[in-house]
Parts: C-alpha cells; sequence; structure tokens
C-alpha cells in the first residue's frame, strides 16, 4: 500500500504506541506495539495511533483501561451504534483515564501481565482442543459423503480429479440434475424503511441469521407485508436447504418453517427424490470446491457454476442411513464443543473481571 511523506510520518507505528481499531465490529479493539524497530511499520487511517506521554502513563496501563472500556460497552454507547459504530480519533481523545503514579500503574501492568497470560493460555488450550473436535466432526463427515459408511464396498473413480474414488454403486450428477427447482431470495432497497420491521413482519433470512445454526427460524430483520406484496419473493418451506452463493460462500441451513430469503442465498425445496439432511452435510465441500475468486479475492459462484456442479450421490436410502449417522456423530461432538466453549468463556470473564477490578482500584496489587 502506498503512503505518501506525509502519510509515512502521520502513521509510522513506534515502540509503545497503542493502537486502536477505529470501526467496525472489532472498534475498540487494541494492542501495544512493543517492537516494531526491524522495519518501518505503517497503520491504516482506520487505526487509531495513541502515542502516550510516558512521563504520566505506560503504554499497557492505558491498553488495560482501553480495554476494560470496550467490554463494558462504553464504546456502544460512545459511538451511538445504530449500524456500525466508529470509535474515531475525537471520540478517543474524550476518552478520561484515572492515572495513579507510574509505579503503582508499572506495578498494576506486571501483575495484569502476568495473571492475563495464564488466563490467556487456558483459553488457547481450550481453543486448540475445540478446534481438534471440530477437525475430527469434519473428518467424519468428508469419509462418510464421499466413500459411504461400508469400509468394504468396492470402489471405483469418479472421474473427476477433486472427487476422487467412490463407492462403485454411486453416481456423479450435475445439481441441475439433483435439484430440479431452486429459488434465490430478493434484497429491497436497504434504505426504504418501508420493506422491513424489527419486530413482525415476515422472516427474512440473511447469511448472517445462518451463522453456526442447522435450522435457521429467526432473523434479525423482518420483511413488512408491503415488501412482500410488492415483490412476490420465493416462498422458503420448512424443511428447505438454503445455502449461500455470493459474499460468503458455503454457509448452510436448513429452514425450520416457511421463511424468506435475501439474494445472496439459494434454497432447495424438500422432496421425496433426496434426503435434505444428507445434502446438509454433502453440499459445502462442493460449494467451495467449484467457488471461483472475483477481481476482490473473494469467493462466489453463479447460476452457471451452480447449476453445473459435479456431485457424487448414493441412493436415496442410503442418504437417509448417513444422514442418521451423521446426525448421530455429530450431535455428540457438538454436545463436547459446547462444554468447551462454556468453558472458554468463563476464562474470558474471568479476564475481563480480573482487569476491572484492578484498573478501578477494587483488588489491591
Amino acid at each position: 500500500m502506498y503512503f505518501s511523506p506525509m502519510e509515512k510520518n502521520l502513521l509510522l507505528v513506534k515502540k509503545g504506541d497503542l493502537l486502536i481499531v477505529e470501526g467496525g465490529a472489532g472498534a475498540g479493539g487494541a494492542f501495544v506495539a512493543e517492537n516494531p524497530t526491524k522495519y518501518n511499520y505503517y497503520v491504516q487511517n482506520s487505526i487509531n495511533i495513541v502515542r502516550v506521554n510516558k512521563k504520566f502513563a505506560v503504554p499497557q496501563y492505558v491498553y488495560y483501561w482501553i480495554f476494560k472500556l470496550v467490554t463494558n460497552k462504553y464504546v456502544e454507547v460512545a459511538c451511538n451504534v445504530a449500524t456500525i459504530p466508529h470509535f474515531t480519533k475525537e471520540k478517543v481523545s474524550s476518552v478520561q483515564i484515572p492515572l495513579p503514579s507510574i509505579d503503582i500503574q508499572r506495578r498494576i501492568v506486571n501483575y495484569l501481565d502476568t495473571k492475563v497470560a495464564e488466563i490467556d493460555n487456558q483459553i488457547s488450550l481450550l481453543s486448540k482442543k475445540r478446534d481438534a473436535y471440530m477437525r475430527l466432526k469434519k473428518s467424519i463427515i468428508h469419509r462418510a459423503v464421499s466413500q459411504g459408511l461400508n469400509p468394504d464396498v468396492e470402489m471405483k473413480d469418479s472421474g473427476v480429479d477433486w472427487i476422487g474414488m467412490i463407492p462403485k454403486h454411486w453416481e456423479i450428477k450435475r445439481f441441475k440434475e439433483v435439484f430440479r427447482a431452486y429459488t434465490t431470495g430478493i434484497t429491497p432497497e436497504s434504505k426504504n424503511s418501508a420493506y422491513f420491521e424489527v419486530a413482525g413482519g415476515y422472516t427474512w433470512v440473511t447469511i448472517a441469521d445462518m451463522s453456526g445454526v442447522k435450522y435457521v427460524r429467526e432473523s434479525n430483520l423482518n420483511l413488512s407485508n408491503i415488501a412482500v406484496t410488492l415483490f412476490n419473493p420465493a416462498l422458503s418451506v420448512k424443511g428447505s436447504l438454503l445455502f449461500s452463493f455470493k459474499l460468503s460462500v458455503g454457509k448452510i441451513s436448513i429452514a425450520a418453517k416457511d421463511l424468506y430469503t435475501n439474494e445472496a442465498i439459494v434454497t432447495i425445496p424438500p422432496k421425496d427424490s433426496y434426503c435434505i439432511s444428507y445434502i446438509y452435510y454433502m453440499l459445502p465441500n462442493i460449494l467451495i470446491h467449484n467457488s471461483v475468486e472475483n477481481i476482490y479475492g473473494a469467493k462466489m459462484l453463479n447460476q452457471k457454476i451452480i447449476v453445473n456442479m459435479l456431485m457424487a450421490i448414493p441412493s436415496v436410502n442410503e442418504q437417509h442411513t448417513i444422514a442418521d449417522y451423521l446426525d448421530e456423530k455429530t450431535a455428540k461432538i457438538d454436545a463436547v464443543v459446547c462444554v468447551i466453549e462454556k468453558q472458554i468463556e468463563k476464562y474470558k470473564q474471568l479476564k475481563r473481571a480480573l482487569i476491572n477490578e484492578v484498573v478501578t482500584g477494587q483488588r489491591a496489587v
């Protein structure tokens, strides 16, 4: 990225600088530049550089105070969040931080550095454990939907490089051969508030609503009666498979009730000729393998690619058998992961509480 001489002077990162994210979901996130001396580092204007006067403050102490403010929702309040928060230079400058003596600040920093490192280590260990279970889940799914459940089954070359060997009795078919009917949703003009409702209206699923859920039943924003009447969007009936094909490729959920979706989501209605639960497990890998990159490097699919995607398909009965097997296996792994994530959250809460108590003087160090 190019920086003019003036920008280089303003945006050069120096040792001890506190870097604070200006906008987006991570607004207020911060860290101290400990040792940027081997090379020159510069930041975009979406990052605020706070250069602490070391006669009065220790950079790490200020960092812990910013952490406390962020976790206590100060940034959301200060930014008057309606859509995307912006913790601007002016808002950062207005933050007031109590400053004890330099010696006390250093004592606080040394204490928190030690304690927080211990907590972060526990979070890291638990995160690695969770990730290992998620990799196990992924491998179980991949094996089942690419090779079936019988380890002794006769295999054949699928004729598709990325699919490889498949059971001899399976078929290779195109998306349009398996799914004779599918629809996409609509996205009304976002600036027209008449098209949307927060409470009431019709459930309108976006990619964000599908994140991390197998069955989707709620949406953050609903379509109004005006929008449904005017645009007559295709209804995704209960039991339909939903998958994203642009903006974020490969998000998949099953509709837990009748609902509508936005234009970035394809709906496959339930039919007797295939098992929706099996398709839920099988399709993500196919979507990723067939996606292409746009000029910004983001993955995407288009209608032509989608209808011609190749997939290995067993009989409907075998699809149901595999889906039932995966439901059982993944449910057990998900239960373990849920326990681990609760443990991680407890450590994060402990970290937040510790920093809050120490920097506010509620806990002596």
